[in-house]
Order: C-alpha cells, then sequence, then structure tokens
C-alpha cells in the first residue's frame, strides 16, 4: 500500500517545503493509526492556538468512534473530517480511497483568473518556460504584464533554487522602457519560496525587511522558536523600479503569499485586488502504519509588522473583485483597476 501512496502524492511533493518523514513500523490497527494521527499533529502543528482549535476535544471525540472493528473507509470519513475542521490549505490526507483538504477551498471564483484576454492582454514572443512564466503587453498601452502561474520547482528542488525563474532577468531587459508592469500572481497556489523570492529580488530598491515567522520546536503545546526574519535584497543584473502592480486573490497561496510579502515592502509596488488564501505553514509530511500520508503546518508567518496571515491572508492596498457576472460579460475588474492605477500613477 506504500507504494500505491508514493503514487498519489507524487505530484504533491514537488511544491511541499520539507521531504515526507517516515517513522518506523507501529502496528498497523485502526486505533493505533489514529493515535498516530492525533498525536503527529499534536506534536508538529503549529497553528492551534491562532486557529482556535481545542486539539483535545478531537481527540475526545473521535477516539470513541475508532474500534478494531472500524473499517478503512469508516477511518478515512473521521480523519477527512477532522482534516476539513482544521480547515488549513497545508493540511492533506492522501489515501487510495480519495483525498481530503480544506473546507472552504475556493472552487467558483472569478477573482482568481485572467478573465477575456484577447480583450486586455496581446501576447509575447515564443517563451520558454511558459509552464511557470507567461508574459505580454496590455492592448493600447505601455504597460508589460507577467503571469507567474507557480512558484513550484524541478525535481525535488525543496531546499534548491530553480534555474528557470532566472527568465525573469530576459523578461525585465524587454519591460525596461515600460512605464509600469502588472504581475498577475491571483492564480498561483505555491511552491518554493526561494523562486518567489528570485523573482521578487528584482524589484527590490533596498534590503528590506518582508517576512517574520516563528515555528514548532518540540512536543509540548507551547513549545515554538522565537521569531525569525526574513530580509529581501537587490538580485540580479536589473531592478525594475517603475510602478509594479500586484494582482491577488483569494487563491494566491503559500509561496506566492511570501512574493506578496515581498514585493509589498517596495514603494513603488500596489497590491491590488482580493485579500490572499492566508498559509505559509510550512508543511511536512508524514506516514501512517497503513500507508496513508498526510501534511501539516509546522509554522505561522507574518508580514514585516508581524500581522500574522495564517488563516486571514494579507490584505490588498487597493481592494478589487471580479465577479461572476464580470466573468460572464467578459470584464477582469481587478486587471482593469491595475491598468487605471499605473495610467493614473
Amino acid at each position: 500500500m506504500k507504494y500505491v501512496i508514493a503514487l498519489i502524492i507524487a505530484i504533491f511533493i514537488f511544491c511541499s517545503c520539507e521531504r515526507i518523514l517516515y517513522d518506523d513500523n507501529p502496528s498497523n490497527t485502526f486505533e493505533e493509526n489514529f493515535e498516530l494521527f492525533w498525536s503527529d499533529f499534536n506534536k508538529y502543528y503549529a497553528q492551534f492556538k491562532i486557529r482556535n482549535i481545542n486539539w483535545d476535544s478531537v481527540y475526545d471525540t473521535y477516539n470513541p468512534i475508532i474500534k478494531s472493528t472500524t473499517s478503512d473507509y469508516e477511518l478515512y470519513i473521521s480523519l477527512s473530517e477532522i482534516v476539513g475542521f482544521i480547515n488549513d490549505g497545508h493540511v492533506n490526507l492522501y489515501t487510495p480511497i480519495a483525498n481530503a483538504s480544506c473546507k472552504n477551498c475556493l472552487k467558483d471564483y472569478s477573482s482568481s483568473v485572467l478573465i477575456n484576454p484577447g480583450k486586455y492582454i496581446v501576447s509575447g514572443p515564443n517563451q520558454t518556460y511558459i509552464e511557470i512564466i507567461e508574459y505580454g503587453n496590455i492592448v493600447n498601452n505601455d504597460i508589460g504584464y507577467i503571469v507567474l502561474k507557480n512558484f513550484s520547482g524541478k525535481g525535488e528542488g525543496l531546499d534548491m533554487l530553480d534555474e528557470r525563474y532566472f527568465v525573469i532577468d530576459e523578461i525585465l531587459d524587454e519591460f525596461k522602457n515600460k512605464t509600469g508592469l502588472i504581475i498577475d500572481v491571483r492564480g498561483n497556489t505555491g511552491g518554493n519560496s526561494l523562486n518567489a523570492e528570485t523573482i521578487a529580488s528584482r524589484f527590490a530598491d533596498k534590503k528590506r525587511l518582508f517576512h517574520r515567522y516563528y515555528q514548532k520546536i518540540g512536543a509540548g503545546k507551547d513549545d515554538f522558536s522565537d521569531w525569525y526574519n526574513r530580509y529581501i535584497e537587490p538580485n540580479g543584473p536589473y531592478q525594475y523600479q517603475k510602478p509594479v502592480i500586484v494582482l491577488t486573490s483569494r487563491k494566491t497561496f503559500s509561496s506566492a503569499e511570501i512574493f506578496v510579502m515581498a514585493m509589498q515592502v517596495f514603494p513603488h509596488v500596489t497590491i491590488v485586488g482580493d485579500t490572499t488564501g492566508g498559509g505559509i505553514g510550512n508543511p511536512i509530511y508524514r506516514e501512517l502504519p497503513n500507508g496513508w500520508v498526510f501534511r501539516l503546518s509546522t509554522k505561522v508567518g507574518a508580514t514585516a509588522d508581524s500581522y500574522i496571515i495564517e488563516g486571514k491572508g494579507i490584505p490588498p492596498d487597493i481592494t478589487a473583485i471580479t465577479t461572476k457576472e464580470d466573468s460572464i460579460n467578459g470584464i477582469d475588474r481587478i486587471l482593469e483597476k491595475g491598468i487605471e492605477i499605473i495610467e493614473n500613477y
């Protein structure tokens, strides 16, 4: 069964922040699987307090349900209910039965996508890494448009920079005479934060504090590290210092939020759109004796001024929403607001 699970999670490992952690082989009973699931969260999960979750009460609710006569499906139902209750985008359960994730994951949400691209964008030339970055020009305007689709890395790429993201230097060289740029991360759900910081460094005016976090470091409920600080500074051959708009939505998540936090500390950058998803997390993967895999958040992330974003997100500087009706009518309100701001800068 462990080989089945390995296939299930293969597509997820590339965008995680930590490798899967395997335990020794405890007994594979329904009771033991539940106990290890609950105890791993008790040891490693960092966000119970900020999400107002009483983890002991979760145990009291579900422990009587899990017995030797429990079926795989019944165990899955219980664990998936717990995952949904936590409601953290970095908490997931992967099983041969089904996968489980946050209960409020957005589906029909028009603000996360570019609406009617032919109306707004003139596509750029043949592009090398279109799977991660695509660019073009705003119609009838001297504004560049870049969509950062994800920050995932090649191979395992968990703690290594992916050289494909250096293509940003070629793009900025092409756009250096534009009056401004719009960078779209509305549908970017994250990946490797080093890739996000690589892109952001090309817009830095000087070294600045942009992100703070603390993490779980022990089994006790209050075993947390002190605050850590992360800084962003100029890197690469060229830093773009003209007006920049970053478009965000509730689907802007994880390492894409690292990117937003970095960009928002630069004086020439304005964040436009909806509040981001609210989850830095630094997730790790764990494996149960039955081979099922789950992941959980070990970190609490905040902006430079210590505003914790977990479960809340990063508010934009200027709010703009594209409604379902706008989408049907081919109107991208968020992009139009970004264009308007640069035109009137």
